[in-house]
């Protein structure tokens, strides 16, 4: 299990082994400047995922697995599966425009995960089929998400992904999810709190096949 390694400087927080950019950072201000913004909350590393790191240094995928990141932003937890445990990560994301930011990060964390920019919808079961474990941070933020999100878990689910960790501060439409998939997926939540690089507290759907 990778250690906690807490550091920050001006440009990135450093936890696990893995650095998240700020704002800050030179290459992230570059990015900014060039594009108009972010359509879809994809433009920041939240806090969500540091959570789920720390919960998936306890409860790691194998090695060499395929992991799927849904809504994966700038790839920070996906980042830190490829690097800390050589997974397979492929992230997904309907903002294209995380794409560079997500190559800055893997390089400054010298890790690669692929990018397809495109929503979670349009997985099919025989593309799911290929993955072992599915993990999403922050993506149950509207109450029009929470009717596709259950149905790509119980689409996941028949394909034969073994698990699926879905990690939220505790909105409306993640309980709402929460609550179909532990009625008939036999899901569960679990509470986890971190108190470096900040204390916070947010909850994990656990889905196991």
């Amino acid at each position: 299990m990778p250690q906690p390694n807490n550091s920050q400087n001006a440009h990135y927080i450093e936890h696990l082994g893995i650095k998240a950019l700020k704002s800050s950072h030179p290459g992230v201000r570059r990015l900014k400047r060039q594009q108009q913004g972010h359509s879809a909350h994809g433009n920041k590393v939240w806090r969500s995922s540091f959570v789920l790191m720390d919960y998936l240094s306890t409860y790691p995928p194998a090695p060499k697995s395929r992991v799927l990141d849904i809504g994966c932003g700038w790839g920070l937890t996906g980042l830190f599966l490829a690097k800390q445990y050589a997974t397979e990560v492929t992230g997904i994301d309907i903002d294209d425009s995380v794409a560079p930011f997500l190559a800055l990060q893997a390089e400054i964390n010298q890790c690669a995960m692929a990018f397809q920019a495109r929503g979670f919808e349009t997985l099919t079961s025989d593309e799911l089929s290929g993955y072992q474990t599915i993990i999403g941070t922050d993506i149950c933020f509207w109450d029009e998400l929470t009717e596709p999100l259950f149905d790509l878990l119980k689409l996941a689910i028949s394909a034969g992904v073994e698990r699926i960790i879905i990690a939220d501060p505790g909105r409306p439409p993640f309980w709402d999810l929460v609550d179909r998939s532990a009625e008939t997926l036999d899901a569960s939540v679990v509470t986890r709190r971190i108190y470096e690089p900040w204390k916070t507290e947010k909850y994990m759907l656990v889905l196991q096949s």
